[in-house]
């Protein structure tokens, strides 16, 4: 084949790769795209419902502090407080007496009652345990500044203070002169009481939702005072994807003025709250479609890397063939022009020219039926002419066949034949097998070595050997010397020729037989190919 045609398939048959490599490519680029908007859509129905769910939690908190500030402020703080008023317009001196302090509906929610006569700077507490210093302070020093402006239409002011690290609630009245100032303290066990009750007794969420299935069983709600202390907590507290907050202002006269209520909805209730729930993670899939992809890229390189090492075998072969077959058809047209045109007077001279065209021609031979041995096997394997017969014969014929191609090396064959070794083979792919092994052995052997071929019978198999003086074969490519187009690192590089093809064909034919060959080192330094077939 001319360089530039050889040179001009390698290089279509690499653009062609490149560009199956390169489609491969944006296919898994593709895929990663899909992958990743699919990724994002799962995402999006994630984030969707964890939005809707946080609206069913802050419709949850907005009840819960409706529930609580009514609770608290109008069954609570404000009967208190009136009951007080009522005390402190008919005896003001009965305020802190055991009789009011001791009333059931006061006792339960004051942790005591307090007066302030401004007059006279007199302070007055129900409680015989005194509240902290603190506390004295800040009814001597703050409630002034308190009543200063008029009071509220529920008669009373709500005041949360952080004192010793604490919050405390205080609600505050005064009279018309604001000359007496009297309240409570609020006792937070009885406040948290209040919560708990109007948690437990409420429900928070809508029972249209999901049937009525989603109880407060499923919430998760805290109060924290203006300070950041806890008030009340239940439910299960790890709700917190769907959690949200609610700031308190003044709503009913700042029962709860800058307190923070929080709730959260179970993630699973995605399922009954919302249509179709929420959607699975379609991670696992995309990972495996990504790594499927991958794999396919993967294999369709290494496919097409196999394709372009089988192209080059291919245009190496058919240039190493066309080279063969070039110098012994150069040798029987220039010897077949000599005899033509009478240029060898001397007998002796024609009988060296018909020998050599006759050993050229058998070399011709054997090059095209092994070429035609080698199409067949790797397309239609036809079928074998299998006929018992004694190997004896066969072999030496095989041999006084293949004299011819020796002599032109001066090499020797040497032959020990065992007779009567009787097995079934085809005749002419033996011929095939032994002619390409020794054809070898003459070829990459020595000039004037001697070569042996032996036939025998051990364990039941018919065995035949060919041994050289060549430089036998490395134990690392013993394996490899089978496959097609393959040939020995060395030999590329040398003058000597070959196709590549001539031990694939023995080994399809001595395996069709049901036999086996193998190499190993001979006694005589080169290779040994030994031959072994069922009698």
């Amino acid at each position: 084949m001319p360089a530039a045609r050889k040179n001009s398939a390698i290089i279509d048959n690499r653009t062609r790769s490149r560009f199956i490599i390169g489609l491969m490519v944006l296919i898994l680029a593709l895929v990663l795209v899909m992958a990743w908007q699919a990724h994002r859509a799962t995402q999006a129905h994630n984030e969707t419902a964890l939005a809707v769910l946080q609206d069913y939690a802050n419709l949850a908190a907005d009840e819960y502090a409706r529930q609580a500030m009514g609770a608290v402020g109008y069954y609570g703080y404000y009967g208190v407080m009136n009951s007080l008023r009522g005390t402190a317009d008919q005896n003001p001196d009965d305020l802190t007496s055991d009789a009011v302090a001791g009333d059931p509906s006061i006792s339960a929610l004051a942790l005591y009652v307090f007066t302030f006569d401004q007059l006279d700077e007199a302070l007055s507490i129900s409680s015989v345990d005194l509240p902290s210093a603190a506390i004295q302070n800040y009814f001597l020093n703050q409630l002034a500044a308190l009543v200063t402006t008029p009071r509220p239409d529920m008669g009373f002011v709500i005041d949360h203070v952080e004192l010793d690290d604490a919050q405390h609630t205080f609600l505050v009245s005064w009279s018309e002169d604001v000359s007496l100032i009297f309240g409570i303290e609020v006792d937070g066990q009885w406040l948290h009481g209040v919560l708990q009750k109007t948690f437990d007794e409420n429900v928070l969420l809508p029972e249209s939702l999901a049937g009525g299935a989603v109880t407060n069983d499923f919430l998760h709600v805290q109060m924290f005072d203006s300070i950041g202390g806890t008030l009340f907590e239940t439910g299960v507290d790890d709700y917190t994807s769907t959690q949200v907050s609610k700031d308190i202002q003044d709503e009913y006269g700042g029962v709860f003025s800058r307190h923070i209520v929080t709730a959260a909805i179970d993630p699973s209730l995605a399922q009954s709250l919302i249509i179709g729930g929420l959607p699975k993670s379609r991670l696992p899939l995309i990972v495996a479609f990504i790594l499927l992809a991958t794999g396919l890229l993967v294999a369709a390189i290494r496919q097409l890397q196999r394709e372009n090492a089988l192209m080059q075998m291919r245009t190496d072969f058919v240039a190493e063939v066309s080279h063969e077959l070039r110098t012994p058809l150069t040798q029987i047209r220039m010897f077949t022009e000599s005899l033509i045109f009478e240029r060898l007077g001397a007998k002796e001279d024609k009988r060296r020219a018909l020998s050599i065209i006759n050993r050229e021609t058998q070399r011709l031979i054997h090059m095209v039926e092994n070429i035609l041995r080698f199409s067949d096997a790797g397309r239609s394997r036809d079928e074998l002419s299998l006929q018992k017969q004694d190997l004896e014969p066969l072999v030496r014929s095989v041999v006084q066949e293949f004299q011819v191609i020796a002599d032109a090396k001066e090499s020797q064959l040497e032959t020990s034949l065992e007779p009567g070794v009787i097995a079934t083979v085809d005749t002419d792919a033996i011929r095939q097998v032994l002619l390409n092994l020794l054809d070898n052995a003459v070829k990459y052997g020595p000039q004037g070595q001697s070569v042996s071929i032996k036939l025998n019978q051990e364990n039941g198999r018919a065995v035949i050997s060919i041994s050289d003086e060549g430089p036998g074969i490395p134990a690392s490519e013993r394996e490899r010397i089978w496959s097609d187009y393959y040939r020995l690192d060395r030999e590329r590089d040398s003058a000597i020729a070959g196709t590549g093809i001539g031990l694939a064909v023995v080994g399809e034919l001595v395996a069709r037989h049901g036999g086996t060959v193998s190499v190993v080192d001979s006694d005589r330094s080169g290779a040994m190919f030994v031959i072994e077939l069922p009698l």
